[in-house]
């Protein structure tokens, strides 16, 4: 997230100190408004040592259309934030105060000098990292680390069954609405819908993305973790992967980098996860539900980016057009696979809807 610095008789800065004091945490710092998201209202506090992050969810969330989600969501934050910071604490901010009556979070902050991944991605600050492909292999490592940790957990799966938020913010301004927008390609757009409401492997972020991710030279933290729910492990893979095709998309001189990073996530993600039944973690095998159709997940994830409620802001028209393009060309066609969708994205000659 950018950051913006807020000043003046009437603002929410106020109240965030007041709210800080009530919760015993942080009197009398400075507070900075961070921008970029669109769920809620989201702050950084520092009191030197000290910096943390506060954030109250809203219920109408920040965009043009009439795009509602409970905001209760931030107690399931709350509570993933307190397994997954115990599976990688270095990856993964230290919940420190959690008010079930204000939807409201506070949490340990990042280093001050790290940036916003998606902005290093599109150049828009410079990147401190070794690149793409070395971040996003970590990336994959850490998201195998949840999912291993987590899977078939019958704990887990009573912690997170509530899957409105999912719904709310995922499958029906994503896929339900761009079904309806491409009736010819609603069935196969359904059917991975009706897969990540279905499936129980493990728990699941939800909105694992590179605007939820800081980077600096010596490491990395998720953010973020609203929509998180016991599901379809495929949603976490397909929901970076497409951010990674539509850059790529945006940015074709460094659509070969980005599908390196894409594939380096991937393979990352299936040392660590270990899924096939009785595997070592750490071993390469992968149950195939995961994999097989991360490239039809992906492809309805890129549609919902140019026609769902929440289109990506940075892609030109032209660009818009190619992505329709290439996610019905990979829906239509009978490869599932990512490899399939990363070969339209890189292809000079990419194939179109019939």
């Amino acid at each position: 997230m950018s950051q913006t610095t807020t000043h003046g008789p009437a603002d929410p800065a106020d109240r965030i100190i007041g709210y800080l004091d009530a919760r015993g945490q942080l009197p009398r710092p400075q507070v900075t408004r961070l921008t970029g998201g669109v769920s809620g209202e989201t702050f950084l506090v520092e009191s030197p040592p000290s910096r943390v992050v506060v954030k109250r969810t809203l219920d109408k969330l920040l965009v043009a259309g009439d795009w509602r989600a409970k905001p209760e969501r931030a107690m399931t934050e709350a509570a993933a934030l307190r397994l997954l910071h115990g599976i990688t604490p270095e990856c993964t901010p230290e919940l420190l105060d959690a008010d079930p009556e204000t939807n409201t979070v506070v949490i340990s902050a990042a280093p001050a000098e790290w940036v916003n991944w998606k902005e290093a991605l599109l150049g828009v600050v410079v990147d401190p990292t070794t690149g793409p492909v070395d971040v996003a292999a970590e990336l994959g490592t850490v998201l195998g680390h949840w999912h291993r940790d987590t899977r078939q957990n019958p704990q887990v799966a009573e912690d997170f069954d509530d899957y409105e938020a999912f719904e709310q913010l995922r499958v029906d301004p994503f896929h339900r609405t761009v079904a309806r927008a491409h009736p010819d390609l609603a069935a196969v757009i359904n059917s991975c819908a009706d897969e990540l409401l279905t499936r129980r492997d493990c728990l699941v972020h939800g909105d694992f993305s590179p605007k939820n991710v800081l980077v600096g030279r010596d490491g990395l933290m998720v953010l973020d973790f609203e929509v998180a729910h016991f599901g379809a492990a495929v949603f976490d893979l397909a929901f970076m992967s497409c951010h990674l095709a539509l850059k790529a998309l945006h940015l074709p001189d460094r659509a070969d980098v980005l599908a390196s990073a894409a594939a380096a996530l991937v393979r990352a993600y299936r040392e660590t996860a270990g899924w096939a039944a009785g595997s070592a973690a750490g071993s390469a095998a992968d149950d195939d539900h995961v994999t097989t159709r991360l490239g039809w997940h992906t492809a309805c994830l890129m549609l919902a980016r140019v026609d769902g409620l929440s289109p990506a802001g940075y892609l030109s028209a032209e660009t818009a057009s190619a992505v329709r393009d290439i996610a019905a060309a990979a829906l239509c066609g009978s490869d599932t696979s990512a490899g399939a969708l990363w070969d339209l994205v890189t292809h000079p000659s990419r194939e179109v809807r019939p």
